[in-house]
């Protein structure tokens, strides 16, 4: 298995009914910088704001009971420490283990076996309202299989065809899913199937290894892959356009020595099994046996006229020079997803980042005497200062950051807002609107300011949102605290928005300003180790 991490971490969010996007999910726990471990997951789960707890507790049978109904927890194994999702058996005193990698990925304890083998770790979590990653590309692939089964259902019944086509019909397109599934397997990446049949450490069962063999390559340049997915889609366009099937079940006698041939290769040679490519040979012996299921006699079966052999004939080769196209782009596609997955590794590297932190000069970022906008712990040591201005187009997105780590990190960040608009004109939106902000925050609720502030990043008309929250009542009060900002800003350089700054230190220009939310938590870390040590 390719990524067990995230398999058990998506039984997890699964089990307790979260929805998640599976791929972007495997993406970010891979591209995690501690992965593979327990604080990959955490910290993935925090990316995906699902409320989590990573705790060590009290092994027996008390606290077992006290615990959800399905966790990940860390077991001793006879090969070390090892992850798995945790499942209660409903009205039994029995656990689920399911585990990403090994021969037997899911098994049954009871609880004192359970006991045994568990260290105490557990990572739990919990559904919220909150709206987690949905599935967009599953939803994708769901719809066009639908779409595509409804066009060919359609286009079998215009043709009138019997029962037995649509049984080989089916079967080509339960074909060419498996050959894909091959193809994946190959460049290391996780599927359903894949993971299905090909997961494990049984001596006797690894597709990887039959996959990598020479005699993969049944033709030179062409893998079982290639010529698996060729054939069974060639088959399945052939249906669409052929008066008669006939041409396609001889076609299926004819590819019956090469079904031989795999499993004698595999018996004998690499010795150990491809279930995959078991399934393949399967498809093959149904779709073959389907022919007799109305059997006309070998002289009808032998019967192909010109048109038949023409439609066949293009529709191979037309779907092989497709493929010669379509392999070097998913090929292509494949490295480069491998790629990014090592690069946002190296970048979340938290010793880069601080590195590039540090460098940049520490500005004294105190205004005194001026009540400015503080969210968040106004005694956490981690401070971030956001230069912004409300009809900035790029402090848009940088609002959201902060909401987002207020979110996760309010008990932990001080943010102080400071605002760079044009105090010279008293009279412009910039100014009215960040005075009136000022205004909410100091007179009246942290929370009204934040709606307010909300509102008016997030594109809400000026006219509206004025009609809504008025101008500063006290307009001198608010314009002085302004023009404090703004000299600050004048003293220190900074001429643009958004500017961020980390304790007095310049956000680093090599990082994305969305990159701060990965982190808060190193930050604060690195920064009590600090205190800790001048002490």
């Amino acid at each position: 298995m390719k990524n067990s991490l995230a398999l058990i971490v998506q039984k997890l969010l699964s089990k307790n009914k979260i929805i998640h996007d599976k791929k972007e999910l495997d993406f970010q726990i891979q591209s995690h910088p501690s992965y593979p471990s327990l604080h990959a997951i955490t910290g993935v789960l925090d990316h995906f704001n699902i409320e989590n707890i990573a705790a060590e507790v009290p092994t027996d049978i008390d606290t077992l009971q006290q615990l959800p109904d399905s966790f990940i927890a860390q077991i001793t194994t006879d090969n070390g420490n090892d992850l798995v999702t945790v499942s209660k058996v409903k009205n039994q005193p029995f656990y689920k283990l399911i585990s990403g990698s090994g021969e037997k990925k899911e098994k049954k304890l009871s609880e004192s076996e359970f006991l045994t083998q568990f260290t105490g770790i557990i990572v739990a979590v919990e559904k919220t309202d909150q709206e987690t990653s949905k599935p967009t590309s599953n939803n994708r692939n769901i719809v066009f299989s639908a779409i595509f089964i409804a066009l060919a259902s359609i286009i079998f019944a215009i043709k009138n065809t019997e029962l037995v086509n649509y049984i080989y019909m089916a079967l080509s397109i339960v074909g060419t899913i498996a050959s894909y599934s091959i193809l994946k397997q190959e460049l290391g990446q996780s599927t359903a199937i894949g993971n299905a049949f090909c997961s494990g450490n049984n001596d006797k069962k690894d597709c990887d290894a039959v996959l990598s063999s020479k005699g993969a390559e049944i033709i030179k340049g062409h893998k079982l892959s290639d010529l698996s997915i060729i054939y069974f889609s060639s088959l399945v366009v052939s249906s669409f356009f052929l008066p008669s099937m006939n041409p396609l079940f001889l076609i299926s006698l004819v590819a019956l020595p090469i079904t031989l041939y795999s499993i004698y290769y595999q018996a004998k040679v690499v010795k150990t099994w491809c279930m995959l490519c078991l399934s393949i040979v399967g498809v093959l012996w149904l779709q073959a046996g389907v022919l007799f299921l109305n059997f006309k006699g070998f002289e009808n079966l032998i019967k192909l006229n010109s048109t038949s052999i023409l439609i066949t004939s293009i529709s191979f080769i037309g779907v092989y020079v497709a493929w010669t196209f379509i392999k070097p782009i998913i090929s292509e596609l494949n490295q480069l997803q491998k790629e990014k997955i090592e690069f946002v590794k190296f970048k979340r590297n938290f010793n880069l980042f601080n590195s590039l932190l540090q460098k940049s000069t520490t500005l004294n970022t105190n205004i005194e005497n001026t009540k400015e906008i503080v969210l968040g712990n106004k005694n956490a040591n981690l401070e971030i200062v956001v230069i912004t201005n409300p009809f900035c187009g790029h402090c848009k997105p940088v609002h959201k950051i902060v909401n987002d780590i207020l979110k996760k990190y309010a008990e932990n960040v001080k943010i102080i807002i400071r605002f760079n608009v044009p105090v010279e004109h008293p009279e412009s939106n910039g100014v009215i609107v960040a005075g009136k902000l000022i205004e909410l925050y100091n007179e009246k609720d942290t929370n009204i300011a934040l709606e307010a502030m909300d509102e008016i990043y997030n594109g809400l008309d000026y006219d509206k949102w004025l009609s809504k929250w008025g101008k500063s009542k006290n307009e001198k009060t608010s314009l002085a605290i302004l023009e404090n900002e703004k000299e600050w800003c004048n003293q220190n350089a900074i001429n643009f928005t958004p500017e961020i700054l980390i304790n007095g230190k310049s956000f680093p220009k090599e990082y994305q300003r969305t990159d701060l939310t990965y982190f808060i938590e190193e930050l604060e870390e690195s920064l009590q180790n600090a205190l800790q040590y001048n002490l």
